[in-house]
């Protein structure tokens, strides 16, 4: 493998640290290698990291042998900017798609399971990114109509449908106008339930019931789904139906999802740290769309 004096991101999270610094000391000749700062929230499913880990293994890229993986973890989104500042020292840039963007325009950035690149600004199109940024999106906003249409069918005269988003997320306005638009063609009624901490999810499944919500969806976003123990039990304290953007609020006791999941965006986005490290340029790169989905 090459000897690498370039970094890059991989977001959702990740982060190449150039081979010249492990951890702020330099290296050794044993250690001239890759080393990837992986980033993640603190409650995300260890299985995404273990797909993605796997994706490289299947390319050859083995830890500890011809990578190296340094792990963080963040609880709500302005702590990704403490990441980004322990990286920077480091001379590594940002592990979230948006900031890393904002942050550089020559590192490659490399996604797993961004959703809606394209809405965030961070690319030009999914087919020609045109920027330092590619990867692999989760992107499906056909599928939060479908979840509309199954909530009708498990509650009977279903009039009003809250979704829990996160209003740091730019794109999650998006995602409620889309649920808007859907809205109205079913005759629902829908409000938005914006949590930003911890401490807002109680507070926003309580406004819910006070609003006559009966039934619930939520936004994709990183700490939304952080918070998906906390949502299952909430939800079924006041029988709140619920159907969620993917398996793991199911596994944490939500009533049902419906969407694409992370597995395979995670283990695809191996394919693009190799082909970055083999010297493909990400604006060539088109990004790689969910072609599986599954109800949970």
């Amino acid at each position: 493998m090459p000897h690498i004096t370039e970094t890059f991101c991989l977001c959702c999270c990740f982060a190449l640290i150039p081979a010249l610094e492990i951890c702020g000391r330099p290296v050794q000749a044993q250690d001239k290698v890759p080393v990837m700062g992986y980033v993640a929230n603190y409650n995300v499913a260890p299985s995404r990291f273990d797909i993605f880990k796997k994706g490289l293994e299947d390319l050859g890229l083995r830890e500890g042998k011809n990578i190296k993986i340094e792990y963080r973890t963040a609880r709500l989104d302005r702590d990704y900017f403490d990441v980004i500042a322990e990286f920077i020292a480091l001379k590594v840039d940002a592990p979230a798609t948006v900031a890393a963007a904002k942050r550089t325009r020559s590192i490659p950035i490399v996604m797993a399971s961004v959703n809606d690149p394209v809405g965030l600004g961070v690319v030009t199109s999914l087919e020609r990114p045109g920027t330092n940024v590619t990867g692999t999106t989760m992107y499906a906003p056909q599928l939060i109509g479908e979840r509309l249409k199954i909530l009708q069918q498990l509650v009977p005269g279903l009039d009003s449908v809250g979704m829990i988003l996160n209003g740091n997320n730019p794109n999650n306005d998006a995602q409620f106008r889309r649920l808007q638009q859907e809205a109205v063609t079913l005759g629902l009624r829908v409000s938005a339930l914006d949590i930003r901490k911890p401490e807002n999810v109680a507070q926003r499944f309580a406004e819910a019931r006070r609003s006559g919500a009966r039934a619930l969806v939520n936004g994709v976003d990183s700490f939304v789904n952080s918070q998906h123990f906390a949502m299952a039990k909430l939800a079924a304290e006041p029988r709140l139906p619920s159907v969620y953007t993917d398996y793991e609020y199911v596994a944490a006791g939500g009533l049902m999802s419906l969407g694409p999941g992370h597995q395979e965006g995670h283990y695809g986005a191996a394919r693009y740290v190799d082909a970055i490290l083999k010297g493909t340029t990400p604006a060539d790169l088109p990004i790689a769309e969910p072609t599986r989905f599954a109800l949970a």
